[in-house]
């Protein structure tokens, strides 16, 4: 069976200086890839990946939302073969929420638009790769409606039917598209739900693990594999459920 390579690869990943995009670029370093370019937004995400002493980690000034940021970064970055597409933030705002539209349209801006800009950006280069890679963090909340966190829902919803359209479009090209579904893990964006939760560097080792076998969708933890079974049972329970 086809496997996919990390070792010695050109990786992009966004969100990369805390919680889950951190981990991704200690475990991509770790597993051989050859360069790592990490997206901060901040002075201190900076530091966090400058105190990670890695020649292989560059690391790049990235807003996802900002079109300037990701046309600068298509002058530096002239070979790649991964990108990761993890950059996440979240509300705890419904639909009725007073100041909806302005979170709605935040959301949809990091967790869609700049992931659809991104990857319309360096196509080109993927296209040029042998053995290619898009990776979405998506979220179990893209399957069914987070009472609690409805607007964020909805755009993790469109970065999943964004994943399914892009697999459709380069079916037969080099690239291969990953679709992932946590559940809440180790993060201050789930710093608000009790339980287990595993850490962010169990969940990047489990993608990879799946990434290499070529595994479309991927539900890395206990929850999000319970959600998604009720899912396939039951449409309706799931949603009441994530209601509750």
């Amino acid at each position: 069976m086809t496997t996919q390579t990390i070792k010695g690869t050109c990786v992009l990943v966004t969100g990369a200086s805390r919680g889950l995009g951190l981990a991704f670029v200690k475990v991509l370093a770790e597993r051989g890839a050859e360069k790592i370019y990490a997206g901060y937004k901040s002075t201190e995400g900076l530091a966090a990946l400058n105190d990670l002493k890695l020649a292989n980690v560059v690391p790049v000034l990235l807003d996802v939302t900002d079109n300037s940021h990701i046309q600068a970064l298509a002058q530096q970055i002239t070979k790649l073969d991964i990108v990761v597409n993890n950059a996440g933030i979240a509300s705890a705002c419904g639909f009725t929420a007073e100041n909806v539209l302005e979170n709605a349209t935040a959301e949809m801006n990091t967790h869609y638009f700049g992931p659809l800009k991104l990857v319309n950006t360096f196509l080109p280069l993927l296209k040029q790769a042998p053995q290619a890679g898009i990776i979405n963090i998506a979220s179990i909340a893209a399957i069914s409606n987070f009472k609690v966190m409805g607007t964020y829902s909805a755009s993790k919803a469109a970065l999943h039917f964004m994943t399914q359209g892009l697999r459709a479009e380069l079916a037969g090209s080099t690239i291969f598209v990953q679709g992932v579904y946590p559940g809440p893990f180790d993060t201050r964006l789930a710093a608000g739900f009790d339980g287990f939760k595993q850490s962010p560097e169990a969940i990047a080792n489990t993608i990879l693990d799946l990434y290499r076998e070529r595994v479309e969708e991927v539900f890395p933890d206990d929850f999000s594999k319970t959600m998604y079974q009720t899912f396939l049972e039951s449409p309706k329970k799931l949603n009441e459920i994530f209601s509750q």
